[in-house]
């Protein structure tokens, strides 16, 4: 997958001119698998990532639970 990944950004020269990727992080499985890739290649290919998170407030405690999940992730990974 990491590798799908990192062909994928340089064969659509997807991080041309940048030295950050921003990751939207929902808290589920698509976005967390994502950032954790982004993040092992993140001194491979050059680039700081940082995550982005939106409670909505919609969702109640579900909602409240995922940006836990999501600032904890972040945090383990030092990812700001």
């Amino acid at each position: 997958m990491i590798n799908s990944v990192k062909n994928t950004i340089l064969k659509y020269n997807m991080l041309k001119n940048s030295n950050s990727v921003t990751v939207a992080l929902s808290g589920g499985a698509d976005s967390v698998a994502l950032t954790h890739i982004l993040y092992n290649l993140r001194d491979e290919l050059g680039f700081e990532i940082y995550a982005a998170h939106l409670n909505h407030g919609i969702r109640g405690k579900d909602a409240d639970r995922d940006e836990e999940f999501s600032r904890k992730l972040c945090e383990k990974l030092g990812i700001e």
